[in-house]
């Protein structure tokens, strides 16, 4: 049965949250299907812009092929399609089908000692010194820079530090429905 979906996109820096919120609307909308940028693995292929290519010039440069070809075969299947993906409404092969754009804002800081629990709490100190020179040489003013371009326009802006129920009614507002 073809329904029209309702496709909610959650964009925000690297552990910024975007998982776990997107996680947590799956949970409640049970007839929902997730899309998440994590699971293609996009900024590794051989096709991405290199690190420090602007973000404005990046994002179009990134292939959603298999991303979109999963999106598209959900589309309409399902009534609501929650989406992790970094960029809102910025890559023009998502873009035409959002509904809704939200940009998790999660301090830097925040982000930062998350990454280093998630990722690096079985690293050797050499490994999370280099990563966190990395961060403060180069990785900062990335993240700076894609936070202020992607979060430019979109429908939503929520508080990354907010707890996970505060961050999900404040979705379910914009989306204004009340599952």
């Amino acid at each position: 049965m073809l329904v029209k979906s309702f496709v909610v996109v959650v964009s925000g820096v690297t552990a910024g949250g975007k998982t776990t919120l997107i996680n947590e609307l799956h949970k409640e909308f049970i007839d929902s299907k997730v899309i998440s940028f994590d699971d293609y693995s996009i900024d590794a292929l051989p096709s991405a812009p290199p690190i420090e290519t602007p973000i404005q010039d990046a994002v179009n440069q990134y292939d959603l092929n298999l991303l979109m070809k999963d999106f598209l075969s959900a589309k309409d299947k399902f009534p609501f399609i929650f989406v992790d993906f970094p960029f809102g409404y910025k890559h023009k092969a998502l873009k035409p089908y959002i509904t809704k754009a939200v940009y998790l804002k999660t301090p830097l800081d925040v982000a930062f000692a998350r990454q280093l629990i998630r990722d690096y709490s079985d690293k050797s100190v050499e490994e999370i010194l280099i990563w966190a020179q990395t961060y403060v040489d180069s990785a900062r003013q990335i993240f700076i820079d894609y936070d202020a371009f992607v979060s430019e326009d979109v429908d939503l802006i929520i508080d990354g530090t907010l707890p996970l129920i505060e961050q999900l009614n404040s979705i379910k507002k914009v989306m204004q429905v009340t599952n």
